[in-house]
């Protein structure tokens, strides 16, 4: 019902399911439970005929290979002939090194998917947090083709440094996706969203706002209490919310 609500009500063309991996009640601890929730998002994307990005949610995936590996091989193996998949290998790595453990950590899962899923769009997390961009521009992954790489930013900690630093990569010649991006969150005035979405529009970078929550969270979108089948008026949504939703109903207008 919130995958239909946000492609009626905000006209929301992609969404991510968020695979929470070695935090309690994630998929180390309950691997039927959460692949269960993952198919249902997944497959209501589908059925709307949206984009869904399969986002392998964690801050040690490299701990995780061979649980990667056996969960995307499922992914690719149930979704795998649609065009509307899109699988994350790795959210957001920490300050590790790109070349001697994410880019290999990368490179066994990406070949466990190829095996099933010839074509669809691979995108890699990059250190710190997913912030390192140039690190992957420097080193990109040349075995297999369609593979994007990861950007994340938060408009209250990251700002133009962060854009020149992904302008830079764009220029080496590998695509980007923004696949979690927040805004201040408590104000519909945020500069800094206003910056990052101009540079979102001018280089054609797609982007995924966080967060489809009810939590006491500054980014998720709809208050504590919220309807979870969708029908939100403006009452029920943050002011992150409110933002983010003027920006994605509007796209590709960029809203000021």
């Amino acid at each position: 019902e919130i995958v239909s609500w946000l492609k009626k009500d905000w006209n929301t063309t992609i969404v991510r399911a968020a695979m929470g991996v070695e935090d309690p009640g994630g998929y180390i601890e309950n691997k039927n439970g959460n692949k269960n929730r993952i198919k249902i998002i997944v497959e209501a994307a589908i059925s709307e005929g949206i984009y869904v990005i399969i986002d392998w949610h964690s801050h040690h995936a490299e701990d995780y290979e061979n649980e990667a590996i056996e969960f995307f091989q499922e992914m690719a193996t149930l979704y795998g002939e649609t065009d509307h998949v899109i699988y994350e290998l790795y959210n957001e790595p920490l300050d590790i090194s790109w070349s001697n453990t994410i880019k290999p950590y990368a490179l066994a899962v990406t070949a466990a998917i190829r095996e099933i899923d010839p074509d669809n769009l691979i995108v890699v997390g990059t250190p710190e947090w997913s912030q390192r961009i140039d690190l992957a521009a420097s080193d990109p992954i040349v075995e297999y083709q369609n593979i994007a790489y990861t950007l994340h930013f938060y408009t209250i900690y990251h700002h133009q440094w962060l854009r020149d630093r992904a302008s830079s990569a764009l220029q080496s010649g590998i695509p980007i996706f923004v696949t979690e991006w927040g805004s201040i969150g408590y104000s519909l005035v945020d500069p800094e969203t206003n910056k990052w979405m101009d540079w979102c529009f001018a280089n054609k970078v797609i982007h995924c706002n966080w967060a489809v929550n009810d939590k006491e969270e500054e980014w998720s979108i709809v208050i504590p209490g919220a309807s979870t089948t969708g029908g939100w008026d403006d009452n029920d949504l943050t002011e992150a919310g409110k933002l983010a939703k003027n920006i994605i109903s509007n796209w590709p207008k960029v809203v000021h």
